[in-house]
């Protein structure tokens, strides 16, 4: 798995992810990052029971990630609420 596309547009794996595809999952990049790391380290963290001897976590835990296998919940927040609305403060 590659997580960017071939410039060329030629002989692009099938298996690629794209950003778009990370985003759709996630409110922000810091948050997947955050979700595909602990991800990559549970899977890491038994080897041979998760992962074959030829995978490498971190395109497993994107993988997972994009395939919705992955949840994730944002301290202090109730799961599925993930969005922080932005406003101006009160004084």
């Amino acid at each position: 798995m590659i997580l960017k596309k071939d410039r060329t547009g030629e002989g692009e794996d099938k298996s690629a992810v794209s950003k778009e595809d990370i985003m759709e999952r996630s409110e922000s990049a810091f948050a997947a990052v955050v979700a595909i790391a602990k991800e990559a380290r549970r899977l890491n963290a038994a080897p041979g029971v998760y992962l074959d001897e030829s995978e490498k976590p971190i395109p497993r835990a994107v993988k997972n990630f994009v395939d919705g296998k992955v949840d994730y919940e944002i301290e202090g927040e109730a799961p599925g609420k993930n969005k922080k609305k932005r406003g101006k403060k009160s004084k």
